[in-house]
């Protein structure tokens, strides 16, 4: 008798398990399948503000101008005499930089002295041979005129020649890149110093899509790797004609002029450049995921009418669902073309179609979708739940 009772008690555990589960099935998958699928839904507000359009590059701050100053003269292995100026220092347009080795120079200078002078001599000499108005006589003059002629522009040349020995400063600017120092030996290709304009420049590198869009005049924002508390604006002062083939990629150069001056940018520096290719202000905009097209390929936005009384639906619908749709109802929709305008990564103008204040229903993911999606399988969570327990 004890037996029976306990095999009894047994088979009655298994029947009330079984419904239980079978209830929590039911629950889960028939009745939320029977009743109709909610749906999270999200909306954009057609609203009027500014549209910007920019493309990005990147580049380094330079000079407005830089001149490399090198010895002009011929020969190497001429020496440094002195040097006036130090790195950073401010000069003045024509300022002496450095003072090369005059030995050459000088002697140059002298021979041709010597030759003036005995062309003088000559010249003399000629007069007083050939004083008669003949062809012959008039010739030897005239030749000896013209070795003066040459005698004293050689002369003058190699004065002039002698400033070349002096490295001045092309403009008003400051020194850079000062290398040399008295006693060294410098070659014609030498760079003893650069001298750069204290106004700054910035020059990027855009790809050929975004070049082609770019013109003189554009408005730019700068950011600066080492100066994250300074953005400054600039516009584009001019464009590469020829692009630079790197890898079989096409690039072009850009220079900005900067609107104003900052003492914290210098040159090397890195630099993200937002060049404004286009702008408009006041016009209606909507988020680019509104935008669909229908069969025509005509561009369409699903406008929001109305929303419909639910109160019968809930009725009909489990408590849970209701829950997951995060609406009080569903809005109805008209599908609407529209006329789009200018568009960036993130919104688009109309320009018909819908207006100011209209609602707009972007796509959505049912309930159902999202609950997969965010792991809201009950009897998943039941099983997780005892294997965390049990360890």
């Amino acid at each position: 008798m004890h037996d029976t009772w306990g095999q009894g008690k047994k088979h009655w555990k298994l029947i009330v398990g079984g419904l239980i589960l079978s209830g929590i099935g039911y629950w889960y998958f028939g009745g939320t399948s029977s009743s109709v699928t909610p749906v999270v839904q999200k909306t954009a507000i057609v609203e009027r503000g500014d549209l910007r359009v920019v493309v990005s590059g990147s580049g380094q701050v330079e000079a407005v101008s830089q001149v490399d100053l090198t010895p002009v003269i011929a020969g190497d292995g001429i020496d440094v005499v002195s040097v006036r100026v130090e790195n950073n220092q401010e000069v003045k347009k024509g300022q002496i930089i450095a003072v090369l080795d005059t030995g050459d120079a000088a002697r140059d200078i002298e021979s041709a002295e010597l030759n003036f002078r005995n062309a003088q001599i000559k010249q003399k000499q000629t007069e007083d041979l050939y004083k008669k108005q003949t062809k012959t006589h008039l010739w030897n003059r005239q030749l000896q005129e013209i070795e003066i002629a040459q005698s004293k522009n050689s002369l003058r040349k190699a004065q002039e020649k002698l400033s070349d020995y002096s490295i001045k400063a092309p403009f008003d600017g400051i020194v850079t890149g000062l290398g040399v120092e008295a006693g060294d030996s410098v070659a014609r290709d030498t760079v003893l110093a650069s001298v750069i304009t204290p106004d700054m420049k910035v020059v990027v590198t855009l790809n050929e899509v975004d070049a082609a869009r770019v013109i003189e005049g554009n408005s730019v924002q700068l950011s600066f790797n080492a100066l994250p508390g300074i953005v400054l604006g600039g516009k584009v002062s001019r464009i590469a004609t020829i692009g630079k083939v790197t890898q079989n990629v096409v690039s072009y150069e850009a220079d900005i002029e900067l609107d104003e001056q900052n003492t914290s940018v210098k040159p090397g520096m890195s630099v993200s450049a937002d060049i404004s290719v286009a702008e408009k202000k006041e016009v209606l905009l909507l988020p680019n995921a509104a935008f669909s097209r229908d069969e025509n390929n005509q561009v369409t936005v699903k406008k929001a009418t109305e929303k419909k009384d639910v109160s019968d639906m809930r009725r009909t619908t489990n408590k849970k669902a209701e829950n997951e749709s995060g609406e009080s109802g569903i809005r109805s929709t008209v599908l609407q073309q529209v006329q789009t305008g200018l568009t960036n990564d993130i919104q688009t103008e109309i320009i018909s179609g819908v207006n100011e204040g209209d609602t707009v229903v972007l796509p959505s993911l049912s309930a159902s979708t999202a609950k997969a999606v965010s792991g809201g399988n009950i009897l998943s969570s039941l099983f997780r739940g005892t294997g965390r327990n049990n360890r």
